[in-house]
């Protein structure tokens, strides 16, 4: 019996993980690149235009999710789609994060892994789309020091910069070393950092494996934990920032394993 329900398992995180393949790849094809093409020759702002075509994808992706998946809830705290020009830090779990947070802000940019934006295509979506390369030196760093320097006036304009302040995914659940990156760049601009909490997304898209893990109940939420305003004066450094952030997730993390 044992078998029989690994097998039936197996077979179904197969099919919902080929459904959602399937909507990446005939996605871009089909809805993603013909509307870019077609938008590109008559808007003046693209970055604008490419996030917010980033979002509803991703927002129909997500939607797909619930629908395909049994046993599964998405819960976001209604005052994070709310946020405006602010950086958003997060912990991270798995790929999905960042899709998520795609899906929550129609007006984002990001911080990417420079070797996104050494393949042609992906180069071409990340830069019209605003979004910033992490490189330590070669020709890449002139882009991230230019996009950086051209915050200010998408933070004027209500746009949110979400990072994961980790790096990377963590494996284990458990909190990573957080850079100060995000909390540099909140210092520079003086816009406030907003705290979440994301939780269940490894549950259901494990790193390290291929296929979707479907066939358990699962809540994937995202949590307001606070927020950290600098003030004009520069007295709030990154790393004081990064301290309280990082206290704001062990009292998550502190109040999880007391219940």
């Amino acid at each position: 019996m044992q078998l029989i329900f690994r097998a039936v398992k197996a077979l179904f995180d197969c099919i919902i993980t080929l459904i959602l393949w399937f909507y990446f790849i005939f996605g871009y094809c089909i809805f993603y690149i013909p509307v870019l093409l077609v938008m590109m020759p008559v808007i003046y702002d693209r970055g604008v235009m490419f996030q917010r075509i980033n979002h509803y994808f991703y927002r129909g992706f997500f939607i797909l999710l619930r629908l395909i998946t049994p046993g599964l809830t998405i819960k976001i705290n209604e005052h994070i789609a709310r946020l405006q020009s602010a950086v958003v830090v997060s912990n991270h779990r798995s790929y999905l994060d960042p899709l998520l947070m795609i899906s929550i802000f129609p007006k984002h940019r990001t911080i990417v892994k420079g070797i996104f934006f050494k393949i042609p295509v992906m180069r071409w979506v990340m830069r019209s789309g605003g979004y910033i390369p992490f490189v330590q030196n070669g020709e890449l760093k002139n882009m991230m020091l230019a996009g950086i320097q051209g915050m200010p006036d998408f933070f004027k304009n209500g746009g949110v910069l979400f990072i994961f302040p980790e790096g990377s995914r963590s494996r284990n659940g458990a909190l990573g070393d957080f850079k100060k990156g995000a909390f540099g760049i909140a210092e520079k601009f003086e816009v406030p950092v907003e705290v979440l909490y994301i939780d269940n997304t490894d549950r259901l898209f494990t790193p390290g494996r291929f296929f979707f893990n479907t066939c358990i109940r699962n809540s994937i939420t995202v949590e307001w934990l606070g927020t950290i305003h600098p003030d004009s004066n520069h007295n709030l450094k990154a790393k004081e920032m990064r301290d309280q952030a990082v206290r704001l997730y062990m009292n998550r993390i502190n109040k999880t394993s007391a219940e």
